[in-house]
């Protein structure tokens, strides 16, 4: 009687196991890409198949990674969705989810909606990627990566470890834009992307890559327009989430220049606002490391050289200023300082409609250190300024 007793309680408690579905079949969606055309809502759904990962780990593949991916219309996120599920065959994971693509279309007139949806949606984990495009979304999904390396491996996927190499503008969340969107005073800087075919080849084939292509500009919910990567350069060099920046100084008079290859490290940016019987006043402090990595033996290091530096970064950083100015942005985020610790001067500048303007003389570039990898250059020190 005991033996049966404690078989029926073991029968019971392993019953909860009965409808777990293995993980192999299921569909892990990593990307969701979402467009608003001809007044419905276009999904895509991104799946890797997982099995073809774990054998690159563990030996060089000698096919490409394949990459499926299951497109929806509707009238909503959810009914686009719907309409995959109908199709898919298997149940749908979204815990691997890394990446969020919005078309332009839906930048410019459905965001706000999209955004609640998402957020909304307890399937949906809100630590991946967003990036804007122009592109069809199913072409950005289905680029390829060098090496027959699974697409999680792509520069979009990984935008903080490729930071290391060439910053660009730094991507941000789908829980930071969500948290953003709603703060009137920030100025969202959501990085765009467009696809290269041209860079990387295998063999003589033209292989289609993703790209960093500047960043689509956002405040009071509202798109305001688009910046190129030469527009943003000023502040790509110097926020503080950039780690590396090359940038090219001409040494020398006219007709004997030299190009000088300077490689910008983690630079510290900080704004500086004062009032006083004038008004307010806006500024930037900028702290940066520099080392010359290309020049002529004629080229060493010199104050001269420093200060062309600082002159390049001041004039680039206050151009991108300009160009955010000039379609509604603010990307270095004046504003949203004066709101938060200056409220009543910002009530007061915003009443008037008489915000402060950054000007150059208010940007203040220091370079500690400028080193050389150069051998004619080492052991000279450069006064302190």
């Amino acid at each position: 009687m005991k033996k049966v007793l404690m078989v029926t309680s073991l029968i019971l408690l392993l019953s909860g196991c009965a409808n777990i579905r293995e993980i192999q079949f299921q569909a892990y969606a990593v990307g969701v890409g979402i467009d608003y055309k001809d007044h419905e809502y276009h999904v895509v759904l991104q799946f890797l198949d997982f099995s073809n990962v774990a054998k690159t780990e563990q030996g060089k593949s000698d096919q490409p990674v394949p990459v499926w991916i299951a497109s929806g219309k509707g009238r909503t996120v959810e009914d686009a969705i719907i309409e995959i599920y109908h199709g898919i065959q298997i149940p749908i994971n979204y815990d691997q989810i890394s990446l969020f693509v919005f078309g332009t279309s839906l930048l410019e007139h459905r965001l706000e909606k999209t955004l609640k949806s998402l957020d909304t949606n307890f399937n949906i984990r809100q630590t991946g990627w967003v990036y804007g495009t122009e592109e069809k979304v199913e072409e950005v999904f289905t680029t390829e990566v060098p090496f027959n390396y699974p697409y999680s491996n792509s520069r979009i996927n990984q935008p903080e470890f490729m930071q290391q190499q060439d910053s660009t503008v730094p991507a941000i969340s789908l829980q930071e834009l969500v948290y953003q969107f709603n703060e009137k005073t920030k100025t969202i800087i959501l990085p765009r992307i467009s696809i290269a075919e041209k860079i990387v080849k295998r063999g003589q084939e033209k292989l289609p890559v993703t790209i960093f292509d500047g960043a689509y500009i956002m405040k009071d919910k509202t798109l305001k327009g688009y910046l190129s990567q030469q527009d943003l350069e000023g502040y790509i060099q110097v926020n503080n989430k950039a780690v590396r920046s090359p940038v090219i100084v001409v040494e020398g008079i006219e007709g004997k220049e030299d190009l000088v290859q300077i490689e910008m490290l983690k630079p510290k940016v900080k704004r500086v606002i004062d009032r006083d019987q004038n008004g307010v006043r806006i500024g930037l402090d900028i702290n940066i490391s520099a080392i010359i990595r290309e020049s002529s033996q004629k080229v060493v290091l010199s104050p001269r050289i420093k200060r062309m530096i600082k002159e390049k970064i001041t004039n680039e950083v206050y151009s991108s200023y300009l160009k955010s100015l000039q379609i509604g942005g603010d990307i270095y985020q004046f504003e949203d300082f004066m709101y938060r610790f200056m409220y009543e001067d910002w009530k007061e500048t915003m009443k008037n409609k008489d915000f402060p303007m950054l000007t150059k003389e208010n940007i203040e570039v220091k370079i500690r250190p400028l080193k050389s990898i150069n051998k004619i250059n080492s052991g000279i020190k450069l006064p302190l300024e």
